[in-house]
């Protein structure tokens, strides 16, 4: 017979395991907002790995041109004073990320998002199938002043994608042949 201490590691080490499982998705997304549409043209696409506790942004693709952005984990205090509790019209409870410069188009993503910014924070709002996505830009202000909201980008849950087995998609090649979102 199993004995407590047993069954209550066993439990706890499943626990863990599933917790720690992800899975990779990729949604892509029509703009409905002025700033989306002047953004993103054809809309957007987002690489993420869903875990039960959320989501973790990993890129974003424009999804009419090969453009495309590496997501770093977003720092509050770096937008200023109370980070996005501070900010009028902003989603406090968003997930919040920054945009890698020094990786594939990151410094495309910046100039076109925040024109004049060093630094490009996106705010997500949750990553849900058939769930509407709205993302806020932020951009610093490299003379010294406060963070400021550089749109805000609403969009229309479009279809998610099938990714392939085995290793990651590479989303800058037509690996999905017919297999477009769904």
């Amino acid at each position: 017979m199993w004995g407590r201490t047993a069954l209550l590691g066993l439990a706890a080490a499943a626990m863990a395991a599933t917790a720690a499982h992800a899975e990779r998705k990729m949604y892509s997304y029509d703009p409905i907002s002025p700033d989306a549409k002047r953004l993103t043209g054809a809309g957007l696409t987002v690489l993420f790995d869903k875990k039960l506790t959320g989501a973790k942004v990993l890129k974003v693709l424009a999804t009419g041109v090969p453009v495309q952005g590496r997501l770093i984990g977003g720092r509050e205090r770096d937008l200023g004073p109370g980070g996005l509790k501070a900010m009028a019209g902003v989603d406090a409870d968003a997930d919040l990320y920054e945009i890698d410069p020094k990786f594939e188009q990151g410094k495309i993503y910046i100039r076109a998002f925040c024109p004049g910014a060093a630094r490009l924070w996106l705010s997500f709002s949750r990553l849900e199938l058939h769930r509407d996505l709205r993302i806020q830009a932020f951009g610093d202000d490299p003379g010294g002043g406060p963070t400021r909201v550089c749109g805000t980008l609403d969009f229309s849950f479009r279809g998610e994608w099938k990714l392939p087995k085995g290793s990651g998609p590479d989303p800058m090649e037509d690996w999905a042949g017919d297999r477009g979102p769904s």
